[in-house]
């Protein structure tokens, strides 16, 4: 039975005051009232054993305990999430709808909602649009789905189906020609033009037979019309399924690109080391005078994000640990419950890795969320026993232990404007 956490919103009314009066605030109690300053999507477990996802609305994600029971908006079934603009977004999986929610008087409040076919990469465009990009499920389709969102309207404004590479064979065992999807990881937007990371795959199986090279595929914008693909076979394809963020951006608009080459996220090789690469603003080309052989500091990066001055605040784990975990679930490093992930620092400047020491080990999820505000970086943590928030320092490498989860993870984590 989930415990209960109720965050209580405070009223307060006008005492009428004549044109004269002067308002005295001497005895005044502000201590309870509640302002909004956070959106978490909590993942809990029921009474049955099965995940269930709330939004909350929370003043405070440093200590305490957080819960949902009694507080929040019940999401339908198993959700993905996303800020874009100032609104707030829930993707169900169950009805595959997308919500709209706005924070007003520090309560969520639906706005609006739309069927969609499928989602599954949403990067954000500009405070008008984002893209949410629908992956060529199961092998029998080999067009994405490049949907462009209206924020203030909450509906799909554009939906461009095409494939995101025009070269799709490999040949197998039996020589014989196989045509492989390209499943999207992740997408920007620089100037006229839209990138789009992806790795190729058997989509029946799930096998990856190509895994010596990062591609992305580059498309005019708005019309979104194929223009080409780039590669680069210094490491492993972008990105996995489910994870991101695999791309980030630095103050410059240099987008730096993540290739974790590891088993424990569905790859059924690992050929090349785990690295970044960068595509600098601008250009359409990878930099070929940056790389990043992450692997060759003693670790594979799973995803990150940008904390400012060239670091990133990062999940890793290390080639040992990943093959071992990979031999028992080729899924591991989406169990909250295998704890085979570390928290790191890793430095684009200076190509240093500093693992965070005050983070346990812990599981990893879908869609991993990280929170960048005011130069810290708050993650959810999940070492088997029990959640937390943390917040990291990137400067130092260290990290502060904050609220406890009632739940297995946080699934979003974004601050109120």
């Amino acid at each position: 039975m989930i415990v209960l956490f109720i965050i209580g919103l405070a009223s307060c009314s006008e005492d009428e005051v004549g044109p004269s009066d002067e308002t005295d605030t001497t005895d005044v109690d502000t201590t309870d009232q509640f302002v909004a300053k956070y959106v978490m999507s909590l993942r809990t477990q029921n009474a049955d054993d099965e995940s269930a996802d709330y939004f909350l609305a929370l003043d405070d994600i440093m200590s305490g305990e957080i819960s949902a029971q009694g507080q929040g908006i019940e999401l339908v079934g198993w959700n993905y999430n996303g800020f874009f603009g100032d609104r707030y977004f829930a993707f169900g999986y169950d009805l595959n709808e997308c919500v709209g929610y706005d924070v007003i008087d520090g309560a969520l409040v639906e706005q609006g909602k739309f069927v969609f076919e499928r989602f599954d990469v949403m990067n954000a465009i500009d405070d008008d649009y984002f893209m949410a990009i629908g992956a060529p499920w199961g092998g029998g389709s080999y067009n994405c789905q490049l949907q462009v969102v209206d924020i203030n309207d909450i509906s799909i404004s554009k939906n461009v189906q095409h494939p995101i590479y025009e070269s799709y064979y490999y040949v197998d065992s039996l020589d014989m020609d196989i045509q492989l999807n390209a499943w999207p990881t992740g997408s920007y937007v620089d100037g006229d033009k839209l990138y789009v990371a992806f790795y190729p795959l058997e989509g029946a199986s799930w096998i990856t037979p190509n895994t010596d090279t990062a591609f992305v595929s580059v498309f005019s914008y708005p019309e979104i019309e194929y223009i080409k693909t780039i590669k680069d076979s210094r490491t492993s394809p972008i990105g996995y399924y489910g994870g991101s963020p695999s791309i980030i951006e630095d103050e410059s608009g240099n987008h730096y690109t993540l290739s974790g080459s590891a088993l424990s996220t569905g790859f059924s090789q690992a050929t090349k080391p785990s690295g970044i690469l960068r595509i600098n603003a601008g250009e359409e080309e990878f930099d070929p005078e940056y790389f990043f052989n992450v692997e060759a500091e003693g670790y594979k990066v799973i995803s990150g994000a940008y904390a400012g001055n060239g670091l990133v605040v990062a999940r890793v784990i290390t080639p040992q640990m990943d093959e071992a975990a990979a031999d028992v679930n080729s899924w591991a490093a989406f169990s909250e419950v295998a704890p085979i992930l570390n928290v790191a620092v890793l430095d684009l400047n200076n190509q240093t890795i500093s693992v965070v020491n005050e983070i346990p080990l812990h599981g990893g999820q879908y869609q991993t969320p990280y929170l960048v505000e005011n130069g810290k970086v708050y993650v959810s943590v999940n070492d088997s026993q029990e959640a937390f928030v943390y917040e990291v320092d990137a400067a130092t490498a260290t990290a502060t232990k904050g609220a406890k989860l009632i739940g297995n993870q946080f699934q979003a984590l974004f601050a109120v404007n």
